[in-house]
């Protein structure tokens, strides 16, 4: 006969593994989800900078060659500040 207080331990224990592995699964699906919105996001922002490069390109030559070249330049800061954000924050998520 086994002694009334094994069962119980038993089964806090089988609880406290299904809980554990339970919340592994949470965790590794909430950053595949994390990764998936990231790279989303990554080529929705690169497209918006190729439009906004685009745009400076047609506004050369019309006088307004200063807001070519801001637009460009911001492009370009938002592209290599935006790449050190995401790839720290990819790395994150991997981990």
């Amino acid at each position: 006969m086994s002694e009334p207080g094994s069962d119980a331990a038993r089964d806090m224990e089988a609880a406290a593994k299904r809980v554990r592995e339970l919340s592994e699964q949470v965790v590794d699906q909430a950053k595949k989800n994390g990764l998936a919105w990231l790279e989303g996001y990554e080529r929705v922002l690169k497209n918006m900078l190729d439009l906004e490069e685009q745009a400076a390109k047609g506004a050369k030559g019309t006088g307004a060659d200063w807001a070519a070249t801001l637009a460009t330049t911001h492009a370009n800061f938002v592209r290599e500040t935006s790449e050190v954000f995401f790839t720290s924050l990819r790395e994150q998520l991997k981990s």
